[in-house]
């Protein structure tokens, strides 16, 4: 139905703002200068049912700068395209009833709902004052490691949001999100240690009892090298979690959690060199057997070079870095075993080591693969490329060292045989 007075005011602001467009409109052609621009694209698109529907003769009488120019842009095919054929308004629609999908609600209803939107914000509070719950997982399916490990994404995620939008170092930290959620953490922490203390320490149990069994391991052909790597990966993963949590350096190496996974680490590797170093040094014995025409060491010194990878990307995990990785026993262990095997490979050894250069030929004869061979010098290559950066030596140096010449030639031969 027509409300008189809805009606009056919506025509007094059309009015007033079809007289601002045209007293601009006296001065240029189009909105903007004298040239089409994104305002007058809105403003037509937004006008159209107006001079369509209601801005009848008498209505459009007092605008004619204002009709010339809606009438002008309506004509170019590029609105054409999209809006149609636009006709201008002979008589003024009359209102028509509001079709019920587009009814508002009724006040009653508005009142019902009240009650229940505000029933949500508690319902959050107390969801949020229940957040500290998280330490009960003493039943057979709770998991308090990872509430925690879920709040501490939570928290690096939302700190990578913030470092998008412009803040940085204190400002982050500072952020009323991050603190309700560091403090949650906290909380949970502290939940964990507290009363729970059974269900608390559960998931330093397993960890705990991985000692042992790295202990027993070997005798019943287990591997403690695998332990080692396991509880390494454990202290690198829950540092990048305390870095994300803000803290840094001495901080995070003086953790109890860290201080507790390095004892841990430390009397895994005393164990692999006391009793258990048998089973652990077992693979050193084996240079001779290409000797016997079966081994290859080639592969050995493969996999000794992605020991000292592996073990220097550990040694990093742990805080060191540059000449203290390098000056490691368990590193120089390694390089001289490394060198050793080279040595075999280049003196009396040297025609099993070289054995794998005629082999190219063999996938003609349906059994080797150069690809393999490929992959191996590359990884060959890198691997010295890492000793030689570990050495001092970078660039064109590294390139122009004679054992990375020597392979890099073997490399493109294999690639032209393939």
């Amino acid at each position: 139905e027509d409300i008189p007075k809805v009606t009056a005011d919506a025509q007094a602001d059309v009015k007033k703002a079809l007289t601002a467009l045209e007293g601009q409109l006296k001065s240029s052609k189009y909105l903007v200068g004298d040239f089409l621009t994104l305002a007058d694209i809105a403003l037509v698109c937004a006008l159209r049912e107006g001079f369509a529907r209601v801005f009848d003769a008498a209505f459009r009488k007092a605008f004619p700068k204002v009709c010339a120019w809606f009438e002008g842009c309506v004509a170019m095919p590029q609105f054409n395209a999209v809006l149609g054929t636009v006709k201008l308004c002979a008589t003024a629609e009359k209102p028509q009833p509001v079709l019920k999908e587009f009814l508002p609600p009724v006040r009653s209803e508005k009142k019902k709902e009240e009650p229940a939107k505000k029933e949500a914000p508690k319902a959050e509070a107390k969801a949020i004052g229940k957040a500290p719950a998280p330490p009960r997982p003493n039943g057979p399916t709770g998991d308090v490691a990872g509430a925690i490990t879920a709040v501490g994404d939570q928290i690096r995620v939302l700190k990578e949001k913030l470092k998008a939008e412009g803040l940085s170092g204190k400002k982050i930290n500072d952020h009323d999100e991050v603190k309700k959620l560091v403090a949650q953490l906290q909380a949970m922490k502290e939940g964990a240690a507290a009363a729970p203390a059974a269900p608390a320490a559960a998931p330093a149990a397993p960890a705990a009892a991985a000692a042992p069994a790295a202990a027993a391991a070997p005798a019943a052909g287990g591997d403690a090298e695998a332990q080692i790597t396991a509880v390494g990966d454990q202290i690198r993963v829950l540092k990048e979690k305390l870095k994300g949590e803000g803290l840094s350096g001495k901080k995070i190496n003086d953790h109890d959690e860290i201080k507790t996974l390095v004892a841990q680490l430390t009397e895994l590797k005393a164990q692999g060199g006391a009793g258990g170093a048998a089973p652990a040094k077992a693979p050193l014995p084996t240079p001779p057997a290409p000797a016997a025409g079966g081994g290859d060491i080639e592969a050995q010194i493969m996999a000794v070079g992605d020991e000292i990878r592996s073990l220097k990307e550990k040694l990093k995990g742990e805080g060191l870095s540059g000449k203290k990785i390098n000056d490691h026993d368990e590193i120089k262990t390694l390089v001289a075993q490394l060198t050793e095997l080279k040595a075999q490979g280049g003196a009396g050894g040297a025609a099993p080591a070289k054995a794998p250069l005629p082999t190219p030929p063999a996938p003609a004869a349906g059994g080797g693969d150069i690809e393999a061979q490929i992959m191996a010098v590359g990884d060959e290559i890198r691997s010295l490329k890492e000793k030689l950066k570990g050495e001092g030596l970078s660039g064109k140096k590294i390139n122009d060292h004679d054992e990375v010449k020597a392979l890099v030639a073997k490399l493109t031969e294999l690639k032209a045989k393939a």
